[in-house]
């Protein structure tokens, strides 16, 4: 049967690009220019007679043909790899592409991951960190753990599990405080805050509190340092009840103002549309079954503290 297909060595560039969207990123994965990326993609698009790529200021995005086109292209090279690997008796290597926030993959994900490594050989798990939700120009996963602050009803969003930000300290810190206000205690004790001021402002007003008294303090982009300035008695932070239940339970952190002020946190799981692989959906049902083994909750409520 004759089959009218165009230059392989063109397809293989064009999926090279379209699975990173960078020409650049492509060149260094085949070991190749730059400009011999380019040229071959060009060369597929006029061998075709459609454009594959939006050229754009400082990236570019499938079109729809594109995209169409990436999916079976993908799905096509791997089945080829993973058939050259059996009849020449080497073992294959799938390598699954997860996004998801560096907390959770610090904090949930890697102390249970080998439990699903065990199930399935021959797997390795690429962990990409990011804390942007899903959206279309973004391509380089599999699968993605995100959060949002208010639940979605959106079906390709499947959650896994909510948590709760509630303001922490050590007990100590405290100290001088008693018969304060909220607002007077906040106002008096450090402040430390994850990434911006966003997460406290946040909170100050679904308070009552003008967020303007929070406005202060070190800023920190990784949330286990914060954590530890929390529990060394430094600052009062937003942290996350689920997370640390332990030092909750254990007297290390106090929720100075009880837990009815609070910011949901919902975490949820999204496959990129039209996976078909046999492995990602095997990850996806085992990420959902882990996602019932919550973290440390605290499921007999908060531990008497005198609250001010």
């Amino acid at each position: 049967m004759k089959r009218n297909l165009p230059s392989l060595l063109a397809v293989r560039y064009f999926e090279a690009v379209g699975r990173n969207l960078s020409f650049t990123l492509a060149a260094n994965e085949l070991n190749v220019t730059q400009a011999a990326v380019s040229h071959q993609v060009r060369l597929l698009e006029e061998e075709t007679g459609v454009k594959l790529f939006n050229r754009l200021h400082q990236r570019i995005e499938l079109t729809s043909e594109g995209q169409q086109l990436l999916e079976v292209v993908t799905e096509s090279l791997n089945n080829l790899a993973e058939t050259f690997d059996r009849i020449a008796g080497r073992e294959s290597v799938d390598r699954i592409h997860l996004s998801v926030t560096p907390y959770i993959s610090a904090r949930w994900l890697a102390p249970r991951i080998d439990d699903f490594l065990d199930r399935e050989k021959n797997i390795e798990i690429i962990f990409l960190h990011s804390l942007e939700p899903p959206n279309e120009r973004d391509k380089h996963f599999d699968l993605k753990i995100f959060f949002t602050t208010k639940p979605t009803n959106d079906p390709a969003y499947e959650l896994m599990f909510s948590d709760e930000l509630v303001p922490l300290c050590a007990p100590d810190l405290l100290k001088g405080c008693e018969g304060f206000s909220r607002e007077e205690v906040i106002a008096k004790l450090p402040i430390a805050h994850e990434f911006s001021y966003e997460w406290w402002a946040e909170w100050c007003r679904s308070s009552g509190i003008d967020p303007k008294v929070i406005a202060r303090g070190h800023v920190y982009d990784d949330p286990t340092v914060l954590e530890n300035v929390a529990i060394s008695g430094r600052s009062m932070i937003l942290g996350s009840k689920m997370f640390l239940a332990s030092q909750i339970r254990s007297g290390a952190l106090v929720l100075p103002f009880g837990d009815a002020e609070k910011i949901d946190i919902h975490y949820h799981l999204h496959v990129r549309p039209k996976q078909r692989r046999r492995t990602v959906n095997s990850f996806r049902r085992w990420l959902l079954q882990a996602s019932d083994q919550k973290p440390g909750e605290l499921r007999d409520g908060i531990p008497a503290h005198k609250t001010v």
